[in-house]
């Protein structure tokens, strides 16, 4: 992996792994090989594969969204394609490729929306995959064990609609680096 592509993946996981917040519902919590937490009014449900590519679930203003992330550059706004494989099935997919300003910068994402049928193959496959087409003509892959997500999204909702996730400021914490953690 290049060095930018790199640095760009431990912003990101920086910024979805780093944040410590206050008692109560608001502190992160482990769920199998996910982890449900609250930032600034919005909730996230995240996982990772060996520290090499990330996957989650942010909720906030009323909807939800996924994204992944790879490591790899893209052109902000552009669609990329994705195909997701599960239990049910093999799913392709349009990500766009947005910006994300955390207080480490700026990171990349690829987003693709929440749907029913998404959160039922997740919830109903131990391990999914997602392919990501190259230039080159080859794929770069990622899998993720689904090993605690149906906790981790289920936390995440029932706080956002309690509305005690936008009672939590942003507080700083030690960042924690999940792309050594081999867990």
């Amino acid at each position: 992996m290049r060095g930018d592509a790199m640095q760009r993946l431990i912003v990101t996981a920086t910024l979805i792994f780093s944040v410590v917040l206050s008692a109560g519902a608001q502190e992160r919590a482990q769920h199998g090989d996910w982890v449900s937490q609250f930032l600034d009014g919005r909730g996230e449900a995240s996982t990772h594969e060996n520290g090499m590519s990330l996957l989650g679930m942010l909720c906030g203003d009323g909807s939800c969204r996924y994204y992944f992330a790879n490591g790899l550059d893209c052109e902000p706004s552009a669609n990329y394609p994705l195909m997701l494989t599960t239990d049910v099935g093999a799913v392709p997919l349009e990500a766009v490729c947005e910006p994300m300003t955390t207080a480490n910068g700026e990171v990349m994402l690829y987003w693709f929306a929440e749907t029913p049928y998404l959160n039922d193959a997740f919830a109903k496959t131990p391990v999914i995959g997602i392919a990501f087409p190259l230039t080159n003509g080859g794929f770069k892959t990622s899998k993720f064990s689904m090993n605690g997500f149906a906790e981790a999204v289920e936390r995440m909702v029932n706080v956002m609609q309690e509305g005690k996730a936008s009672d939590a400021p942003l507080e700083e914490a030690a960042p924690t680096d999940p792309l050594n953690d081999q867990t």
